[in-house]
């Protein structure tokens, strides 16, 4: 069953009126009523909801019909088609920018009258399902973005948005942060899967807070590892100070949890400064990566680190000794670089 459009009149000639009123009824439209001024035609179209408005732009008292229907169409989003004997080029220019969804002169006919109504309320029904498909298209764009920025960091989305690709690129000096909890495989195996992905989740989500706070980025978890950069994708010249700051932080927090937690974590975190090159690998699933001779060895520091203990090499150890405390841990021979000091951060001075 087709639903009868419902037609407000505005127009300061009561004679008139009546007369579009009784022919509106008779080409089947349903007619709420009619007003002599503009102020009046907006209250009504507010109160009465029509799905469009005859509008004479000359009505009565100071408002006029254009200001009027510029105000419905604006503020209501509710159609309005010119009924006018005015047919000046002025007027009709200061009409039409506004943008009616119809003009007719009068004296109408029916038929004019019939044809102007029904495409004003096509044109309208199209214009706002236009809306709403661009809503919800901005609305999957802004999913998009979000899940994007959760993968890279914000200047890969740009990069990937204005290129479509990212270009692999070689940083000269970043620190790269390797954190594992002792005993993990252990404890693991004594909980309850859900439990544990929730434990690890509850900590990695506080980690990710806190490398935010130190503007370092998350490149990827593994099991129980978790893997962080400083000074990339965005350079920096600090990048060993917010590296170290964040993993002594991400200590004092499993510290503090654990003094309350059933379950006990004990992690190992090691660091190491140097140059590698970055990129995004694979078609499905991918991830923005690092690679090099710097993530090798500063994985190795966390290998050789301690429960609650933070590992790093001379290389970090020489960017940042005058801002901690350090104690000579050992030197560790590593393939292809031979020996390297290591040592122990024992907290900021």
């Amino acid at each position: 069953m087709v639903t009868k459009a419902k037609i407000l009149i505005a127009e300061d000639e009561n004679i008139i009126a009546i007369d579009i009123s009784r022919t509106l009824q008779k080409l089947g439209y349903i007619v709420l009523g009619s007003s002599r001024t503009g102020k009046e035609i907006i209250k009504k179209s507010e109160a009465l909801k029509p799905d469009l408005v005859l509008m004479d732009i000359i009505l009565h008292e100071e408002m006029t019909g254009i200001e009027a229907a510029e105000s419905i169409m604006k503020g209501l989003d509710i159609p309005v088609v010119y009924l006018t004997a005015l047919a000046d080029d002025e007027t009709l220019h200061h009409a039409k920018i506004t943008e009616p969804f119809g003009y007719v002169l009068k004296p109408f006919d029916e038929r004019t009258l019939h044809s102007a109504i029904e495409i004003a309320l096509y044109k309208h029904k199209i214009s706002r399902q236009l809306k709403e498909r661009t809503l919800e298209l901005e609305e999957e764009r802004n999913k998009s973005n979000e899940l994007l920025h959760n993968i890279f960091p914000a200047e890969i989305v740009k990069e990937l948005r204005e290129n479509g690709f990212i270009k692999p690129r070689e940083f000269s000096n970043v620190t790269l942060l390797f954190t594992d909890f002792q005993g993990f495989t252990s404890m693991a195996s004594k909980m309850p899967p859900q439990i544990l992905v929730n434990e690890l989740n509850d900590i990695f989500k506080s980690f990710d807070t806190i490398l935010e706070s130190h503007q370092l980025e998350k490149l990827k978890t593994m099991g129980d590892s978790y893997m962080v950069a400083g000074g990339l994708p965005k350079e920096n010249s600090d990048h060993a100070k917010r590296i170290i700051d964040a993993a002594l932080e991400m200590q004092s927090f499993l510290s503090n949890r654990n003094l309350t937690s059933e379950y006990k974590w004990e992690m190992r975190s090691g660091a190491h400064s140097g140059n590698v090159v970055a990129g995004v690998v694979g078609l499905k699933k991918f991830t923005y990566d690092v690679w090099g001779n710097t993530v090798n060895i500063a994985n190795l520091m966390e290998r050789y680190s301690m429960p609650g203990m933070l590992t790093v090499t001379e290389a970090t150890y020489n960017l940042v000794k005058e801002n901690y405390h350090f104690k000579f841990k050992e030197k560790v021979d590593v393939i292809g670089n031979g020996e390297i000091n290591t040592y122990f951060v024992l907290g900021a001075k």
